[in-house]
């Protein structure tokens, strides 16, 4: 619970502030990292709420379970879609984000801080055979991939004056979510 809870702070504070940031600079990658890392945060507090029922209830964890694995498989397929609709959109009109420093130094920290943050999750899901906890682990995982991409989209754009990269790595990453949310949707039924 105290990994949930983590990552509940540090997503929420990182995730808003990418928000804000990106609708100022017109970046699809830290917009879609700023989504992912904010959605993170919802699916840690609903991990804490299934945490918490198993607790007290523990003959109600399965069903718990898999309702949070549900809620998260949601959130996957509906990132994916307004990442992979924004991502076609802006390749067809060639949009070129804007830098910003403080855009640029929240993506730092987040490579740093969100690669271990899943890992511990990861970890721990194993240990607990806990598939929704999994999946926010992937979650966590998936906002640091998309920082990197963010990075890296607003460095080739920078240097080359690229359009394209910023785009491209927002579909890519539409894509993987799409499947992993697809995936948890079709697990075993609530019963």
């Amino acid at each position: 619970m105290v990994l949930s809870v983590t990552s509940i702070v540090i997503s929420g504070i990182v995730g808003g502030s990418a928000v804000v940031i990106a609708l100022s600079s017109g970046s699809l990658a830290l917009l879609g990292f700023g989504f992912d890392a904010a959605i993170d945060a919802a699916g840690s507090i609903v991990l804490t709420w299934r945490f918490r029922i198993e607790r007290h209830h523990p003959h109600r964890a399965e069903r718990v379970e898999r309702i949070a694995e549900l809620a998260v498989g949601v959130v996957f397929v509906v990132l994916a879609a307004y990442l992979a609709f924004n991502a076609v959109t802006a390749l067809a009109a060639r949009h070129h984000p804007d830098s910003s420093p403080v855009g640029v130094a929240l993506l730092v920290f987040s490579l740093v801080v969100l690669p271990p943050l899943a890992l511990a999750k990861y970890r721990v899901a194993r240990l607990l055979h806990s598939a929704a906890l999994r999946a926010d682990a992937l979650l966590t995982g998936l906002a640091a991939v998309l920082a990197l991409i963010g990075l890296m989209s607003l460095g080739l754009t920078e240097a080359f004056g690229l359009t394209w990269p910023d785009s491209l790595g927002a579909l890519v990453v539409s894509l993987v979510l799409a499947r992993e949310g697809l995936s948890a949707l079709r697990s075993k039924p609530v019963t």
